[in-house]
């Protein structure tokens, strides 16, 4: 359903192979998470343009914890108007990150999301 693709402007990012329908779930990938004080560390690696923040925690308090998250959804280019988003689900295996059509994405479409910290990546490139 998807693919990784390099985008000359921006570097890789993901495409649809085929057309994908609003809500269709587009990936399911394991999360491991960090607390915030490690946080300080990760930014001076190079898993720093690709560990992801909750947004429902991060708008009212921006010291929270880092997730790595282990699949193509941690390739995804930030977009103003994503066509996909990132849902949170813990069971009792841990936490997962699903990946999900906010609308109708045609083949060949780059899939995009939303950065809940894309204030932190104004000095610092996050397009892979």
């Amino acid at each position: 359903m998807i693919k990784v693709q390099r985008f000359s402007n921006k570097g890789r990012g993901i495409v649809a192979t085929k057309k994908i329908a609003k809500e269709t779930l587009i990936e399911v990938s394991p999360v491991a998470s960090f607390p915030p004080y490690q946080r300080d560390i990760i930014d001076k690696t190079e898993l720093s343009p690709y560990y992801f923040v909750k947004h429902s925690e991060y708008e009212t308090n921006k010291n929270v914890c880092g997730h790595i998250v282990f699949g193509l959804a941690s390739l995804c280019n930030h977009s103003e108007t994503p066509n996909a988003y990132i849902k949170w689900v813990e069971d009792e295996i841990g936490l997962w990150v699903h990946l999900i059509a906010l609308k109708l994405i045609q083949m060949g479409d780059e899939v995009l999301i939303y950065y809940t910290n894309i204030d932190e990546y104004s000095s610092v490139c996050r397009f892979i």
